[in-house]
């Protein structure tokens, strides 16, 4: 009798102690699966409004880490100029970077993931002063000479590479807006810009303040824009895999929908 009674006085304080063991160990467990969590180390433009801009949100940014995430990859985004994102890429020093099109210079080192994130257009503008002759319908041709500016390093469509071809002269800019502050200033004859259907296509002249000045001229042509793996960076291809897939289930799942719907809220999803 004596030595049940003294079971029972010993329990009561026994189980205290294993219950906070146990959480001790549960949290122990917690946190040392979060520190084992993989991360992985992105590139992404600085200057690509709504899909990427300079404060590291947008569009685009959202659909890349909610792909990883879907996988159980934390995406650490470091936000550059292009030209750095797509040489550190093209090096295999970063394993990713976007928004990038296709550009046969990326044979055998960049490859993009299947799905576009969004469709860029090639738009030709012009001084509202001196017009540029207008093109038959659909086509994208100006005269041999035509001093025309570009943003240095982004990737144009096969119709701005015939221009070239054409005798037609590309000078490099720092940004869109910047070569159609060049175009009001007449510095330039023409500019490419990168103009999406999400916004009115003179929005970027709205942004530099040429909006008076400089107007829409004629398209170049479109391109699919997406994130782009290093195939030299050892992380390249296993992380274009897990893109490719976390990007398929967030498309299922509705998990890209509503990305879509909260940035686009008056665009119908496709």
């Amino acid at each position: 009798m004596y030595k049940t009674k003294s079971r029972q006085r010993m329990w009561p304080n026994i189980a205290p102690i294993l219950l906070t063991c146990t959480l001790q160990l549960l949290t122990a467990s917690a946190c040392i699966a979060q520190e084992t969590r993989e991360t992985l180390t992105i590139m992404v433009e600085d200057a690509a409004a709504p899909w990427s801009k300079s404060d590291g949100t947008g569009y685009a940014n959202d659909v890349v880490v909610a792909a990883f995430k879907e996988m159980g990859i934390e995406v650490r985004l470091r936000v550059v100029p292009y030209s750095r994102c797509k040489y550190m890429v093209l090096s295999g020093q970063v394993a990713a970077c976007f928004n990038m099109s296709w550009q046969p210079e990326f044979e055998g080192k960049i490859k993009l993931a299947a799905q576009p994130i969004f469709k860029v257009s090639n738009d030709v503008f012009e001084h509202i002063n001196t017009p540029l002759p207008k093109p038959p319908d659909g086509k994208c041709v100006l005269p041999p000479g035509t001093v025309v500016g570009i943003t240095r390093d982004y990737e144009y469509s096969a119709q701005v590479t015939a221009l070239q071809t054409s005798g037609v002269v590309l000078e490099n800019s720092i940004s869109d807006l910047t070569s159609l502050q060049k175009l009001a200033a007449r510095r330039f004859q023409a500019v490419l810009v990168m103009s999406n259907d999400l916004e009115t296509r003179n929005q970027k002249a709205i942004q530099s303040g040429t909006e008076d000045l400089v107007r829409f001229a004629f398209n170049c042509g479109m391109l699919d824009s997406t994130i782009g793996f290093s195939l030299t960076h050892p992380d390249g291809l296993r992380a274009l895999e897990m893109y490719d897939e976390g990007y398929r289930r967030i498309k299922a799942n509705g998990a890209l929908k509503d990305i879509h719907m909260r940035w686009f809220p008056w665009l119908h999803w496709p």
